[in-house]
């Protein structure tokens, strides 16, 4: 039996735990392997939970400091490595006792370095695999030359690892893959098409946690175009209130708002149009169901040029503000809706449905039996002295692309 380790994150956002969900559903019809994914924040024990259940409030509320951590810990990801190397220590080590396994992957990249690091120190010849879940804007701490490989989800993304240091021989672009739930109903069942003169769908998404302008973006649409709007505001439940406060009294069935949900993908196949902020997740299930996109801005840092990626493969349009969104989709409209079938042409040519099923196999071929030895447990000091040194090569390649 091959025996798969997953290293992912269940409250920094819905996307890590989204692209583990994709690779176990597919990793699933392999009767000789064996999967467990762990949330690699419950290694560093409840504090660490809870800073990872941090990520909401900051992202929402606080974007500033969100970006001064991001560009911080992405100039300098050996102080990330060390933390996280002390942090995850113990508990990682009694993971790989218990399960044992013959490959690491990892979908989160606070846990790439700091694993490594560790695997080095005890010297552990274990196969370790970085899945990158950000379409082009990649951490530096993605970007660790001891991974077996690296997994690009885009050109872009393939391009900005090998800035960042990467041996070329180490990066495979192998697509974002996405749930079974959307690849299949995309496979399954026909987009709706619009039909001009008919009230058109209008979703408006704000990610797993929530964040945005809906309440103006939502008000736009209402206001000024012949629309019924569906509003999913993931996780964040003041802002599901405030949006049921303010808009059902005023527009009755022409709104209705949904906290976090388990089937987007049938909402989204409701949809004419899905209007959205540049999370990596949303825009690829979207451009898996067919549906144009409406970009409403991004995250700083890991987001910062996703929805420049998404204009560069015509797979959606900008909008800078929620006071310009009405006029950026009656545009859309016009010509019998020319420019939304020009969108969906666009994103059927660049769509893969078999991603995730396809990262599953390699992850297969990759997973290599081997009857490997736990080592003794180590004073932890020494570990992180240790793997200090052995990155310098690396950053020297990095520092020569700067």
């Amino acid at each position: 039996m091959k025996r798969i380790l997953i290293l992912s994150s269940n409250f920094t956002g819905h996307g890590h735990a989204s692209i583990a969900q994709s690779l176990t559903e597919r990793l699933d019809a392999y009767d000789d392997v064996l999967y467990e994914v762990v949330d690699g924040f419950s290694l560093v024990g409840n504090a660490g939970v809870k800073m990872s259940k941090i990520y909401g409030p900051i992202t929402r509320n606080a974007r500033d400091l969100w970006r001064a951590s991001y560009e911080m810990i992405n100039r300098h990801p050996a102080s990330l490595n060390r933390l996280m190397t002390a942090s995850i220590h113990d508990r990682f080590l009694k993971t790989l006792s218990r399960f044992r396994p013959d490959l690491i992957v990892t979908v989160h990249p606070f846990f790439n370095g700091s694993v490594q690091d560790i695997l080095q120190y005890y010297r552990l010849e274990l196969p370790m695999i970085a899945l990158q879940a950000d379409l082009i804007d990649i951490h530096s701490a993605w970007c660790d030359p001891r991974d077996r490989l690296t997994l690009c989800p885009t050109q872009e993304a393939y391009e900005c690892s090998l800035r960042l240091g990467m041996p070329e021989e180490k990066l495979r672009v192998v697509g974002f893959p996405t749930r079974a739930q959307f690849t299949e109903a995309a496979r399954n069942a026909a987009p709706r098409i619009y039909t001009p003169g008919q009230r058109l769908e209008c979703l408006l998404m704000s990610g797993g946690e929530g964040s945005g302008n809906l309440l103006q973006y939502a008000t736009q649409l209402l206001d000024f175009l012949d629309c019924r709007v569906s509003v999913i505001c993931g996780r964040n439940e003041k802002m599901r209130s405030r949006l049921t406060q303010e808009l059902k009294p005023i527009y009755g069935e022409r709104i209705k708002i949904h906290g976090f949900l388990n089937n987007v993908h049938e909402h989204m196949m409701a949809s004419d149009i899905v209007i959205a902020r540049g999370s990596p997740n949303t825009l690829m299930e979207a451009v898996v169901m067919n549906v144009p996109l409406v970009i409403t801005g991004s995250l700083p840092g890991q987001e910062a040029d996703n929805p420049a990626l998404m204009i560069s493969h015509n797979l959606g349009v900008v909008c800078e503000n929620p006071a310009s969104v009405s006029s950026i989709v009656g545009a859309l409209l016009r010509d019998n809706g020319r420019r939304l079938e020009e969108i969906r042409t666009s994103q059927r040519a660049y769509r893969d449905l078999d991603i995730a099923k396809n990262i599953a196999a390699l992850l297969r071929d990759e997973a290599i039996q081997s009857d490997w030895e736990m080592p003794k447990k180590q004073l932890l000091m020494p570990i992180i002295k240790r793997n200090r040194p052995e990155r310098e090569a690396w950053r020297a390649r990095r520092r020569e692309t700067e």
